[in-house]
């Protein structure tokens, strides 16, 4: 059956919105707090391991999801999604935060990294011509799925629990992912060479300079990123003193600029270069990291700096894909992008450690410099292109 590369794109967005809702998780902290008297650092471990073990299974599983396939790979996606927050579900009900550990953070972590990187690897091979905008459109997804999750959790507890709540958004996010799975599929490509394509080893990826250079460019980006996300609705209204509403619509806010940050920073990646597209959303927030202490006063100018941030912390991620790409060519694409999540996962629980060093807002100046670091790393980077 003939399949439309638009729809394609439609079905690799509904696999990412199911899955970003993992982004929304700081509104999970307080309800689990104030009912489980579970302490707001130990939960947080729970969103770090699930973006670790998302990482970590795009890393080393990649290479096998491509091979069985975008459906298999992303039904398998949803399994682990479904079994995850059920058993989420049941960790609440027993007030086990161990259970809740393996089950949000280890067994979701896994089905979020094949929902991850199934739609990206997928899509972006329908498009050659615009691997930037691709990428971007479906990695778009994931920071939006934060944005409509933040609007739903509250509402959903409030009514059903916090018990059913995670059992109810674990079916529904199954479904969608099912559905979106059973969709995707890879573009026929005719063989007009019989020469057999280069392909690296995991051994020669590591220790490529050029894969060190990229890894550190993401890290070192997604360190301030994560930290703010991991904590945004307790940031919100501890440092400028915003109600539990505005709280919600800051995370909501935040999740907007994720999404629309991938979208424009990517398209414009299609036209400047990736490497270009870098240096300058680097260097933009590096100069916002180190006007938070100084805004931090004013709620407005508080909040358009840390949006800028979001925006350009999401647009490490879309444009990374297409970095990759143009680095190491289309048939070692997807296992040297997997192997580069891992410093997703490692700055998940770097950054928020970072942040938790202290209550001063001081810290922020550390991400600035982390961010300036970031930028040697890409004239690093640069004279080995």
């Amino acid at each position: 059956m003939s399949k439309n590369k638009y729809l394609m794109v439609v079905a690799g967005m509904i696999m990412q919105l199911s899955i970003g809702s993992i982004y929304a998780y700081s509104k999970w902290i307080e309800p689990l707090s104030k009912e489980l008297n579970w302490d707001a650092h130990d939960t947080k471990t729970a969103f770090s391991l699930a973006i670790c073990f998302l990482g970590l299974t795009a890393a080393f599983m990649g290479k096998f999801a491509q091979k069985i396939g975008p459906t298999k790979a992303g039904s398998i996606g949803a399994i682990f999604i479904v079994i995850g927050l059920i058993g989420s579900s049941f960790a609440v009900k027993w007030s086990s935060i161990e259970l809740f550990y393996l089950t949000f953070g280890v067994l979701q972590g896994i089905g979020l990294g094949f929902g991850y990187v199934v739609p990206v690897y997928t899509v972006v091979k329908w498009f050659p011509d615009r691997p930037g905008l691709a990428s971007g459109i479906i990695i778009m997804s994931f920071a939006l799925g934060s944005l409509l999750a933040s609007f739903i959790i509250n509402p959903l507890y409030t009514s059903v629990g916090l018990s059913n709540a995670f059992l109810i958004l674990g079916i529904v996010y199954g479904i969608c992912m099912l559905l979106s799975a059973f969709y995707l599929a890879n573009p026929v490509v005719e063989k007009t060479s019989k020469e057999h394509p280069t392909v690296l080893t995991a051994k020669e990826i590591i220790k490529d300079k050029r894969f060190i250079a990229l890894w550190l460019l993401l890290f070192l980006n997604v360190c301030g990123g994560i930290a703010i996300i991991s904590k945004a609705a307790i940031l919100g209204e501890e440092v400028v003193g915003m109600s539990a509403t505005q709280a919600t619509l800051f995370v909501a806010i935040i999740g907007l600029f994720n999404g629309l940050g991938r979208l424009f920073w990517s398209s414009i990646s299609d036209k400047i270069g990736c490497w270009s597209t870098f240096m300058i959303f680097l260097t933009v927030n590096m100069i916002c990291f180190a006007l938070i202490p100084i805004v931090a006063t004013n709620s407005t100018s508080f909040q358009i700096v840390t949006y800028i941030i979001i925006a350009g912390y999401g647009a490490g991620f879309s444009t990374m894909p297409s970095f990759v790409k143009s680095i190491y060519g289309a048939d070692n694409y997807g296992q040297v992008f997997g192997y580069i999540l891992t410093a997703w996962s490692t700055a998940a629980f770097v950054g928020p450690i970072l942040l938790g060093l202290t209550h001063e807002i001081t810290i922020f100046y550390l991400f600035s410099l982390l961010i300036g670091i970031a930028l040697l790393v890409g004239f690093w980077l640069k004279k080995m292109l």
